[in-house]
């Protein structure tokens, strides 16, 4: 058996110093590229201009399309304001046309007559409502319904 005295163990126990430690050769080492180095794009500033300057004309989005469903809506929607606009206008010249184009012509009330069923015989041809509006405006009827016997003017289909 060896005995190891503290020399001998300070020899086995030491560390390469610094300057024999191995290090890498560089010469050996690929050199590293650096990455192209990028610019950014160069942004004009926003100079402040008055509101109106500022306002842009909308674009429509190319991205924005009508689906079938909502063709559907859109034609039915067309449909519906064009037939208001008919309706409109044809009660515009009802309403402007007047009456006849005579005198007013006395009639009796016979049992069970009504304003609407003596519209209808005078101007079958006109809408009743019109007439028995006429008839209660000549005959100051306002809301008072008639009775058998009774003489009202009616107007005269020209």
């Amino acid at each position: 058996m060896s005995v190891l005295t503290l020399e001998d163990r300070a020899v086995h126990t030491r560390t390469p110093s610094r300057q024999n430690r191995s290090r890498p050769n560089r010469a050996r080492q690929a050199p590293v590229r650096e990455a192209p180095v990028r610019q950014a794009p160069v942004r004009q500033a926003r100079i402040a201009q008055p509101r109106s300057a500022r306002q842009r004309v909308a674009q429509p989005d190319p991205n924005l399309r009508l689906t079938p469903r909502g063709r559907v809506a859109a034609f039915l929607a067309s449909i519906l304001v064009l037939a208001a606009l008919v309706i409109g206008a044809g009660q515009m010249v009802e309403a402007t046309s007047g009456g006849g184009a005579g005198e007013p012509v006395a009639v009796v009330v016979g049992a069970g007559d009504t304003l609407w069923g003596i519209a209808k015989e005078i101007a079958p041809d006109r809408d009743p409502r019109s007439v028995v509006q006429q008839i209660r405006s000549l005959n100051d009827l306002g809301t008072r319904s008639i009775v058998p016997g009774q003489s009202i003017l009616v107007p005269v289909a020209g």
